[in-house]
C-alpha cells in the first residue's frame, strides 16, 4: 500500500503532534491491523523532526496497544491488532490504585450486566446456552471453586449479549469482581448455593427469551452481593472495635479499616442499591 503523506509539525510537543497524527491514520483506517507504518527515518522526514522524537511516540503508542514494533528483518512498526488484555490490565490496574469498593463495583456491575442479561434473552445462541449450563454444572472446586464458577457464568453471560462494548467492560472489571467473589464466598459460604440458584433462574430466563424477567432476575442477584459485601463490612468494623476495646486503646476517632476491592469498603460508602 502507498504510504501516506503526513503532515510537518511544529518542534514544540513535536511528539505530541506526531502521535495525534498515527493515531487518527489508525482509527480512520488508513492503517489497519497489521499493516506496516513507514521506517522511523522516513516518519522523520515527513514530520519534520528527529528520530529521537518519533521514537519517543512510538513508544507511546505502543504503550497504548496502538502499534507493536517489531525486531529483525520484517522489523519496524505495525498497526497492532486489538488486544482487550491490554484493556483490561490496564483498566483495572487503574480501578484497583482509585481503591473503588464493593459498592462502587456492584453499580457498575448494575449499569453492564443487566443490559446484558436483557441482551443475551434476546441474542444468545445455542452455544452461548451450553456454555452458561456448563458454567453452572461444572463440578466445584475445592479452594475457590465456587466464586471461579460464579465469574466465569457472568463472563458467559456478557459474552452472551453479543454486544462487544459491554464485553469489553465487563472483561476489564473482571479481576475486581473475581477478588470480590473470593472474599465474600470465603466469609459466608452460603453465597455458592444462592449464586447458582440465581444463575439457573437466569439461563431459563435467556433461554425462554423473556428479556424483562431475565433484567429482574439479575437486578435481585446484584443488590444480593451489595447486601453481602454491606454485611461483611459490618463483621469486619465490628471485629476491628474488639481488637480496639481488647488493646484497652484510650478514647479517640475511629479509624475504620477500608473494605475495599482487595478485601475491605471504604468507611461510609458501603451502602447497597436498594430494590424499588
Amino acid at each position: 500500500m502507498a504510504d501516506p503523506q503526513f503532515n510537518r509539525v511544529r518542534p514544540t510537543r513535536a511528539s505530541t503532534y506526531v502521535i495525534a497524527q498515527i493515531r487518527e491514520a489508525i482509527f480512520s483506517g488508513r492503517y489497519k491491523p497489521g499493516d506496516r507504518l513507514p521506517t522511523e527515518r522516513e516518519q522523520a522526514l515527513q514530520f519534520g523532526v528527529s528520530r529521537v522524537t518519533v521514537r519517543d511516540a512510538l513508544r507511546a503508542l505502543e504503550a497504548a496497544g496502538l502499534i507493536q514494533v517489531k525486531v529483525g528483518g520484517q522489523g519496524g512498526p505495525y498497526a497492532a491488532r486489538p488486544d482487550l488484555a491490554l484493556l483490561t490490565e490496564s483498566l483495572g490496574t487503574h480501578l484497583q490504585m482509585q481503591g473503588v469498593t464493593f459498592q462502587e463495583l456492584a453499580e457498575a456491575r448494575l449499569a453492564i450486566e443487566t443490559t446484558a442479561a436483557r441482551l443475551a434473552a434476546e441474542r444468545a445462541s445455542p452455544d452461548d446456552l451450553e456454555e452458561l449450563r456448563a458454567a453452572i454444572d461444572r463440578p466445584r472446586e475445592p479452594e475457590g471453586g465456587t466464586a471461579a464458577q460464579s465469574v466465569d457464568f457472568h463472563e458467559a453471560l456478557v459474552r452472551a449479549s453479543h454486544n462487544a462494548a459491554l464485553y469489553a467492560m465487563f472483561m476489564a472489571t473482571r479481576a475486581l469482581v473475581q477478588q470480590a467473589f473470593d472474599t465474600l464466598h470465603a466469609r459466608q459460604p452460603d453465597m455458592a448455593e444462592g449464586a447458582r440458584k440465581a444463575h439457573t433462574q437466569l439461563l431459563k430466563a435467556i433461554t425462554r427469551r423473556d428479556s424483562e424477567t431475565a433484567i429482574r432476575l439479575m437486578r435481585d442477584h446484584l443488590y444480593d452481593f451489595a447486601r453481602r459485601a454491606e454485611r461483611a463490612q459490618r463483621e469486619a468494623d465490628g471485629s476491628e472495635g474488639t481488637r480496639r476495646a481488647s488493646r484497652s486503646s484510650p478514647p479517640g476517632p475511629a479509624n475504620a479499616r477500608d473494605f475495599t476491592t482487595s478485601g475491605t469498603t471504604r468507611a461510609g460508602r458501603s451502602r447497597p442499591p436498594t430494590s424499588r
